[in-house]
């Protein structure tokens, strides 16, 4: 997909379900860009979205990704799966609470600094001292791609 059909997809809301949790089929690993159809055969298993990425529907939370700070590992318009309740921060990417605004970098906790790491080269780390302003909100669990 190029970058000037990104502007045409349209954004999602990922509700919690309710009740018995959804199951999608699991399709085989090898994907042939010649297949002309999919069918019965080729599904391995069925399998729940929220199974494998919820653990705590209190504690996750989905975000839309903006910019492109975060590329290769993240691109604009993916959306992120968040788990607020994991703390192990260090060489994560994570979503950050700094100065009232939330960004999404990686993180490294130094003695008496956090330095925010963008995965492309383009952008300069950010050390902050001594926590000032910083909220380590949660860990990006997972993203979802260029979703139509």
């Amino acid at each position: 997909m190029t970058r000037e059909n990104q502007d045409t997809l349209k954004k999602i809301i990922l509700p919690f379900v309710e009740g018995p949790l959804p199951e999608y089929p699991k399709l085989l690993p090898i994907l042939s860009c010649g297949l002309f159809g999919i069918s019965e055969d080729f599904i391995e298993k069925y399998q729940s979205l929220d199974a494998l990425f919820v653990k705590n529907k209190f504690n996750t939370y989905f975000f839309e990704a903006d910019g492109d700070s975060m590329e290769p590992t993240i691109f604009a318009k993916q959306i992120l799966i968040v788990d607020r309740s994991r703390s192990d921060f260090h060489g994560k990417v994570c979503v950050v609470g700094l100065e009232d605004k939330l960004i999404c970098k990686r993180v490294f906790i130094k003695t008496n600094s956090v330095v925010l790491k963008s995965d492309n080269s383009k952008y300069k780390d950010l050390e902050v001292l001594n926590n000032e302003n910083l909220n380590l909100w949660g860990i990006v669990i997972a993203n979802a791609g260029f979703i139509t």
